[in-house]
């Protein structure tokens, strides 16, 4: 009994315990939880519209934005032009999240001590009811850190060091530094003159066209990658904010290059003119006064020779949507095309089978036939020629004619002069020389599939 006694007390000891940690210590906070990082400024990033920012090589720069819905950023100081929407948001947002990582001084006596009374660099920042400044000063011993300040008061605090890269920028840095004006997807041409040559792309139908000085499929990814690199190109420096009319001494009197970019909206012109001592080319938007530098890669870039711009597949189709082939060879037509085997008693009913259906009917055998759709497809030029004299190609060695895709079709003309193979795609200019090896396994292929067939009705 007396047993059973002490075992209902401890229960109950038991239970008074486990109630008060229920009640009283689940409501303390855990003792590791930080309390939450005090915030420089009570601001939302969206109602900032003015900076003005002093960088650390005496730059003072002023940018503004009349709807603070955009990023849309206009420098107004020490000139009128275009800012860069992403540095001027990136500043505004580090102003509106700073958080302060440790209070030095509540009310500081000396502020040259941080380096806050003539601080390395800072920046000035407008609501539409206040304006605040925000000065920073000297590394931490650490370097982890930068001591700071807000104008107007004497608390110094530490913030983040890597806000340096976001907040110190130069006019330069502030600035569109874009070389042109314009928006990738809205290009729909590009015309290169230099000397006396005229290199010009047409693009239509997501396709890139050479029309000038031939007239051949474009290479979509080098000329896209051009059209792209032009407009992401930018400024390296600023030579001239508003040149007067003299540009002899930037050969821009007599450019080296002139780049026309076309856009649903209008025509872009960048200039390049000489050499700067800087290995980098002279620049100007043809639209603005301003002079600057570019990268010289850029122009090499462009001073590319036509046939690096041409592309190299003779074919477009892919063996996979191909429909129907016309062969014609030594005077001979053989037409090929996808059908459905009917014979539902085979293991795979209904399956897609070419058949040969000129001049005679007969389903081919399909590995000799995917073997040559694959040596067929795979035709590249190593190089070009701009005329089609000593090509043979007006007395083809075989014509192939494909439908593939949505009903598109190609026709591709083959040659030979002396031991060179070439070939031309449709009505294009000039023609390719092609490999050898690659034109004589073509033929090997189609021999294949004229010489091993099934004799089965299509």
């Amino acid at each position: 009994m007396q047993g059973l006694r002490s075992t209902s007390i401890l229960l109950v000891l038991f239970l008074a315990l486990g109630g008060y940690a229920y009640f009283i210590e689940s409501e303390r906070s855990p003792a590791s939880e930080d309390p939450p990082a005090e915030q420089a400024f009570d601001i939302e990033a969206d109602a900032i519209t003015s900076l003005t920012v002093t960088s650390d090589n005496g730059d003072v720069t002023e940018v503004n934005r009349e709807d603070t819905d955009t990023s849309t950023w206009s420098v107004t100081a020490p000139f009128s032009a275009s800012a860069d929407g992403n540095a001027a948001s990136a500043i505004a947002n580090s102003l509106a999240s700073l958080e302060i990582s440790r209070v030095v001084e509540t009310e500081a006596t000396d502020l040259s001590l941080f380096g806050l009374t003539d601080p390395d660099f800072s920046v000035t920042f407008g609501s539409e009811n206040n304006t605040e400044t925000l000065l920073i000063g000297d590394e931490t011993p650490t370097g982890s850190d930068r001591y700071a300040n807000i104008g107007g008061t004497n608390r110094v605090f530490l913030i983040a060091s890597f806000l340096e890269s976001t907040i110190n920028r130069s006019s330069l840095d502030l600035r569109d530094r874009s070389l042109l004006e314009f928006t990738g997807t809205d290009v729909t041409g590009l015309t290169i003159e230099q000397d006396s040559s005229t290199l010009r792309f047409s693009k239509a139908d997501g396709a890139w066209n050479l029309v000038e000085p031939v007239r051949a499929r474009g290479d979509f990814g080098l000329v896209e990658g051009l059209s792209g690199r032009i407009g992401s190109a930018e400024m390296i420096v600023v030579e001239v904010e508003s040149v007067d009319g003299d540009l002899e001494p930037f050969g821009l009197d007599e450019p080296q290059m002139i780049v026309t970019v076309e856009t649903d909206t209008g025509n872009h012109v960048l200039v390049m003119g000489n050499e700067s001592p800087a290995g980098t080319v002279y620049g100007r938007d043809a639209s603005r006064s301003i002079v600057f530098t570019a990268d010289a890669a850029l122009f090499d870039e462009l001073a590319r020779d036509i046939n690096t711009y041409r592309k190299k597949e003779l074919f477009d189709f892919q063996p996979f949507n191909v429909n129907g082939i016309t062969l014609t060879r030594n005077d001979e037509t053989y037409r090929f095309e996808k059908g459905s085997d009917s014979n539902d008693t085979s293991d795979t009913p209904n399956e897609q089978l070419w058949q040969q259906v000129e001049p005679d009917q007969e389903v081919v055998e399909a590995t000799a036939f995917d073997n040559f759709l694959s040596k067929l497809s795979g035709l590249r030029a190593e190089s070009f020629l701009n005329a089609r004299d000593n090509t043979e190609l007006d007395m083809p060695l075989a014509t192939f004619t494909v439908t593939y895709g949505n009903e598109q079709q190609e026709t591709v003309t083959i040659g030979q002069f002396g031991d060179t193979y070439h070939g031309i795609h449709g009505e294009e200019d000039g023609a390719a020389i092609i490999d050898s090896t690659s034109v004589s396994g073509v033929f090997e292929a189609i021999d294949m599939v004229l010489g091993v067939t099934v004799d089965t009705e299509p």
